[in-house]
């Protein structure tokens, strides 16, 4: 199981490979004994950032490498490093390549031999032929090519200028070696993009397997925040190494997201230097089966079951898409607001202790902004299931235009973030005047169109129940409980944060919220007239059916989804079903409430 706090380790050995690259060489038996070719670690700089980077080279006896490339203020910054500094590392995380055929044929680009390097040592373990094809613009900018040599694979390469090898691409030096009768059961590919995509172009033609290794930028590197997003794909979880078929209905090698979120193209090359719109393919229409049992009616909407993700779990529609199909009975946006965010620096989610599935975030609110979240939601729409898009605000002025713009898009019903707890704005809900102002004025611009308005509130202001009651004396149709309860964990060493807020504030979320949510929802059943929307350390059938009975009339899910994936919402569904079957309920509408009926 992948260790999921970032953990100081001592630089054993410092290398340079090449003017960019430098090879570090860490000792980390409960990572190396994991690893597996293919996969990522996190590599924290504390008080800088946290980057995703391939693993190189992991034994059993816990040597681990990674190949860094100056590329960026972190790796920049890595590069100043010296042996003996503290590196945080935490991983491995992602799907690893899957080997196979007495012959395979490896193609990189630039430091993509990196993953490559671990993968062609695995072969030759299990006595395979390797034939690696590395591409570089120089000579000089050739990576671990003695490292393939020594490993007893057939190396050949290819140099734009001529300096070594092949005078060309790689990917053309490909197409000529099997062009002159050279076969290979299985291609593995790691490089720029363009590159990549125009490696499974040859073997397709050719017939031949063919996995990728994408990259993305990655926060948590878990599958919790969709921030990698690959056509509903999360590259941290169901990535980094696909199969180039997976590949074929999603935007690789034509456009990706900036930190915020937001789709940008993909750099074209000199061959490729076509304007390319940042356009999904589009999914299949899916429409899931009415299920009477778990069916409900809240605030004029119809809902197919009352489970749904919570926001902040995923950027993409085509990632709320993958939800609605794996059976949630609606999908919740991450918070979206005005103008588009960035967010903070990594670390930005991470684990609290070993498998104590609760999480410290600090995503930084980061978001491409309303005017450009159109995109998204209409992904998210080929799935016909409610739709709910959250938003934050720090004004009456900010949040009426981000009204404005969402009542245009086919949305289901708007949740106001009152309660982000860790961002360089106070929390709307510790100023309920200003909250009540902003309250009224989104009902003045959503009611008009049916639209209705939860409020998301967390525990920290210490009056949930006070706040709320605010909130629904102002117009509030719903509110949703819990947000995350504030934490700012230090790491024991060097006595910093973790968290890359410069506060180093975050929200704490998983199992330990479970206890308090569920009282903080019962006290507001008893005291309000509108419906309640539980979230907060739901990991079990036995979690929802405590939160129903307490009085939630809708379940929002979101930690689990790092520890248990889409299986969740099938899951609570079959189990919810037999519950209400075996205890006589007609259905989860009758058991709302419950506990206050004893």
């Amino acid at each position: 199981m992948s260790l999921n706090i970032p953990t100081l380790h001592k630089i054993e050995e410092l290398k340079a490979e090449n003017k960019e690259v430098k090879t570090f060489k860490f000792f980390s038996v409960e990572i190396a004994k994991e690893s597996e070719p293919g996969q990522f670690v996190m590599v924290w700089n504390p008080g800088v950032d946290e980057i995703p980077i391939s693993i190189a080279h992991a034994s059993p006896e816990g040597e681990l490498e990674v190949a860094i490339a100056d590329v960026g203020d972190c790796s920049h910054s890595l590069h100043q490093k010296h042996v003996g500094d503290l590196i945080g590392l935490r991983g491995p995380y992602g799907r690893a390549f899957s080997l196979h055929g007495e012959t395979i044929c490896m193609v990189a680009g630039g430091y993509g031999a990196a993953p490559l390097r671990f993968a062609a040592k695995r072969a030759k373990e299990f006595d395979e032929h390797v034939v690696f094809l590395e591409g570089a613009r120089s000579n000089a900018e050739l990576l671990y090519i003695e490292e393939f040599e020594r490993k007893g694979c057939e190396v050949r390469i290819a140099t734009e200028d001529g300096s070594g090898g092949y005078k060309g691409l790689v990917t053309d030096l490909l197409e000529g070696l099997l062009s002159s009768g050279e076969k290979f059961e299985q291609v593995l590919t790691c490089g720029p993009e363009l590159m990549m995509k125009r490696v499974c172009e040859i073997t397709r033609r050719e017939r031949i397997p063919t996995q990728v290794s994408v990259e993305r930028i990655v926060k948590c590197g878990c599958g919790a925040c969709g921030s990698c997003d690959l056509g509903g794909y999360r590259v941290c979880k169901d990535g980094p190494v696909f199969d180039a078929e997976e590949l074929e209905k999603t935007e690789f090698g034509k456009w990706k997201r900036e930190k915020s979120g937001k789709r940008i193209p993909i750099k074209p090359n000199v061959t490729a230097n076509k304007r390319v719109e940042p356009l999904s393919i589009p999914p299949s229409h899916f429409k899931p089966k009415y299920e009477p049992l778990l069916a409900t009616e809240v605030c004029g909407i119809e809902f197919l079951n009352p489970i749904m993700n919570a926001a902040g779990f995923g950027v993409s529609g085509k990632l709320l898409y993958r939800y609605a199909v794996a059976g949630a009975g609606a999908v919740v946006t991450k918070s979206v607001g005005l103008d588009e965010r960035e967010g903070y620096p990594n670390p930005t989610f991470f684990e609290i202790a070993p498998h104590s599935y609760t999480y410290v975030k600090e995503m930084g609110l980061s978001n491409p902004g309303i005017k450009k979240y159109g995109l998204e939601i209409a992904d998210a729409k080929y799935a016909e299931v409610p739709l709910v898009l959250s938003f934050f605000g720090k004004s009456v002025e900010e949040c009426r235009e981000v009204a404005k713009i969402a009542i245009k898009y086919p949305i289901d019903m708007l949740e106001f973030n009152a309660s982000c707890p860790h961002t360089e704005f106070a929390a709307v809900e510790h100023n309920p005047k200003l909250l009540k102002s902003i309250i009224k004025e989104i009902i003045g611009i959503a009611h008009p169109k049916g639209i209705p308005i939860a409020v998301k509130i967390s525990p920290n202001v210490g009056d949930p129940v006070g706040l709320a009651l605010t909130a629904e004396k102002a117009g509030a149709d719903a509110i949703t409980a819990i947000n995350t309860v504030i934490s700012r964990p230090i790491d024991p060493t060097l006595d910093i944060p973790i968290l890359g807020n410069p506060t180093g504030y975050g929200g704490k979320s998983g199992k330990e919220l479970a206890f308090g949510g569920k009282g903080v929802v019962f006290a507001l059943y008893e005291e309000l007239r509108v419906p309640v929307i539980a979230v907060g350390g739901i990991f079990s059938t036995d979690d929802v059916i405590e939160y129903v009975k307490n009085g939630a009339s809708l379940i929002q899910v979101g930690s689990v989804l790092v520890s248990e994936g889409f299986e969740i919402f099938p899951r609570l569904k079959r189990e919810l079903k037999e519950y209400l079957v075996v205890n006589g309920y007609r259905d989860i509408g009758e058991m709302v409430g419950a506990a206050h009926r004893r």
